[in-house]
């Protein structure tokens, strides 16, 4: 499966080095190291996280290939990358959108860089 970006994602996250490390695009529900409180609403909510780890831990073992790289995810969220998804840039807002072929996952992807 593929993820695709925009160019202006793709510039955005050209400002990290990810060979030092690992994108994880975390479905933040609780599940997982990266994932401490998990969504107590019916919102989605992503966060696309550059982690030190180079061994991917449990529950990320699917693999999207993308613009900077290989991104993991959790296996049980493949159901959202389905439908060509694609991660774009909100211009007015700087913020990351995820949106399938079916329409928009989450309008506020969090960008967060994790490693020591």
């Amino acid at each position: 499966m593929e993820l695709n970006m925009s160019q202006a994602v793709i510039n955005k996250l050209a400002g990290y080095d990810a060979n030092e490390g690992s994108w994880l695009l975390d479905l933040d529900d609780g599940v997982g190291p990266y994932s401490k409180l998990g969504i107590c609403s019916l919102d989605t909510s992503f966060r696309l996280l550059l982690v030190s780890d180079k061994e991917i831990p449990a529950p990320y073992t699917v693999s999207l290939s993308s613009a900077v790289g290989p991104i993991y995810i959790k296996d049980y969220t493949v159901n959202y990358f389905d439908q060509n998804p694609k991660l774009s840039l909100n211009e007015r807002f700087q913020s990351i959108v995820l949106e399938t072929e079916s329409g928009v996952v989450d309008r506020n992807v969090e960008l967060i860089d994790l490693r020591k």
